[in-house]
């Protein structure tokens, strides 16, 4: 099988009042599609991807460092939360394509950056609302179905989580799902984790940040200003019949502030 690679790095991307890292899944066996068959059938076509809250992408400078992190990290496919630019599109900027969907105002907002060798992949764009965006990739042997979410934090009411989740599923394909992003859940400590745990069951998804014995710095994605305390709230779901299909999964903790 051909890898699908996953990474996620931290980085410059982060404020410094805050310290979020990413995650990235390590390696999953997938095939890009490709109508001329390769001379050498072995031969790999791999991605990395992964999932990062960078608090905004809506000030000067702050694309052209996510665009220098992909690059060093080599990330070929990076979702992202709380890009905060408004309504819906597409742009393309060196070598890479930001998917975006947002609001009517600069909040919160989802986005997915694909480097250039990626997009001829790309067939299909759904862009949902500030908070969902998928896009789908012709791969081998199934079509993947690669979404970023970015869920409703402790402020608001469980009904508006679970009309995110009630979207989600609403899009969800059978096969070849992989949902990356910030779920602001902490497992089975919290009531969210709790709601977390049952979509995955009931959709027959794993946590692939679960599945890896790691030591805390590869989990943790998030540490507030002054807390000692560490969270993980960023997670990889992927179908379960794929599980096999993952090798490792580990967070990237911030290297810089700024």
């Amino acid at each position: 099988m051909f890898p699908l690679e996953a990474k996620q790095s931290g980085g410059k991307l982060l404020p410094q009042s805050d310290l979020r890292g990413g995650v990235f899944l390590e390696e999953m066996s997938c095939r890009r599609y490709n109508k001329k068959k390769c001379e050498d059938q072995k031969k790999q076509h791999g991605y990395k991807i992964g999932t990062w809250n960078v608090r905004t992408l809506n000030q000067a400078g702050k694309l052209e460092n996510l665009k220098t992190e992909m690059q060093k990290n080599e990330v070929s496919v990076l979702g992202v939360s709380e890009v905060r630019w408004k309504g819906q599109g597409e742009i393309r900027s060196g070598d890479y394509t930001v998917y975006y969907s947002g609001g009517e105002r600069a909040e919160r907002g989802v986005a997915i950056v694909v480097h250039k060798s990626v997009v001829r992949s790309v067939v299909k764009k759904i862009a949902c609302n500030d908070r969902i965006i998928a896009l789908k990739l012709k791969t081998e042997p199934v079509d993947v179905l690669i979404m970023q979410v970015y869920m409703p934090t402790s402020e608001y009411e469980d009904d508006e989580v679970e009309k995110v989740y009630d979207t989600i599923e609403e899009i969800l394909q059978e096969d070849g799902s992989i949902i990356l992003g910030d779920w602001t859940s902490t497992g089975r400590r919290n009531h969210r984790g709790q709601m977390l745990i049952d979509f995955c069951e009931r959709n027959g998804l794993i946590v692939t940040n679960t599945w890896f014995k790691k030591p805390k710095r590869r989990i943790y994605t998030w540490k507030a200003p002054g807390d000692l305390r560490r969270h993980q709230l960023d997670y990889i779901l992927v179908k379960h019949r794929f599980r096999n299909s993952v090798k490792d999964v580990k967070t990237l903790p911030g290297e810089g502030r700024y």
